[in-house]
């Protein structure tokens, strides 16, 4: 938490009539005598023996609470200041300053394409043909990851390589290496950039009839579908955070398109194609 973060919780302690002391970004006693005041008339469920909690922690639900009563979702009122509240605060912030929240049209992803990757109307001639469920398979190599996965409809299985197109092998490896080196291990974990939720699959493009997955060839990945779903758009999808920028900007630097930052939906998917 940020001195411009209890700076602006100041404010809206004072605009509720509870605090009347200076808006310096500071917690000291008047600051903690508001939370605690505030806390249980903001109309939010509070965890039992909240009253028990350090001030520091008080004030961290203060914000979720406020967060949450704006209905954003800063995730559970709780005290502990993870990624989801940061972002969560921060556009709380940001909408009371402009008007508006963080816009994902803000963005501006990268457009490099330095191996060429096609359009979607072009895969086939590019990559050669689509699996299908009935056995046929692109050309596909095991692509060892730096760090563990874990899949998402099972947590407790590990996952050690992803299934990669072989055209896509050598990047998807560098790229690999660069957000574990960016990261760190314990890094991932927290940002659950260790929970796949896809890779090789010979399976229509969901709605379509006709129209085969990316994933049909081996050249796209999903991460975390729980914490965002195929038709979340920025105010809700995990991966729109800005912790994950690095993580998207690297997969841009070697051409791939994430879906979530270039149209606003589907922010699990990166692919190896620019869309039509």
């Amino acid at each position: 938490m940020l001195t411009s973060h209890i700076r602006y919780l100041q404010s809206r302690l004072a605009a509720l009539g509870h605090y009347a002391g200076p808006l310096d970004g500071q917690r000291g006693p008047l600051t903690d005598a508001a939370i605690r005041k505030v806390l249980p008339l903001l109309g939010q469920p509070l965890p039992p023996g909240w009253q028990g909690w350090t001030p520091r922690r008080q004030a961290t639900a203060a914000l979720q609470a406020l967060a949450r009563a704006e209905g954003l979702n800063p995730g559970p009122i709780d005290g502990w200041w993870g990624p989801q509240t940061d972002y969560t605060v921060t556009a709380m912030m940001t909408r009371a300053e402009t008007g508006r929240l963080p816009d994902w049209r803000d963005i501006r992803p990268g457009t490099a394409n330095p191996h060429g990757w096609p359009r979607e109307s072009e895969v086939s001639a590019f990559y050669g043909p689509h699996g299908t469920p009935e056995g046929r398979r692109p050309p596909l190599v095991k692509v060892p990851s730096p760090w563990t996965f874990r899949i998402a409809w099972n947590l407790a299985q590990p996952r050690s390589f992803l299934w990669a197109h072989e055209k896509t092998a050598a990047s998807l490896t560098r790229i690999l290496a660069r957000i574990h080196q960016h990261y760190g291990e314990a890094r991932l974990r927290e940002l659950r950039l260790d929970i796949f939720s896809g890779d090789y699959d010979p399976r229509l493009m969901r709605g379509s009839q006709t129209k085969w997955s990316m994933h049909a060839w081996g050249i796209a990945y999903d991460f975390d579908d729980t914490e965002n779903r195929l038709n979340w758009g920025a105010d809700r999808a995990r991966l729109a955070h800005p912790e994950y920028r690095p993580f998207w900007e690297i997969w841009e630097a070697e051409g791939w398109v994430s879906l979530g930052r270039t149209r606003n939906y589907d922010w699990m998917h990166v692919q190896a194609a620019r869309p039509d």
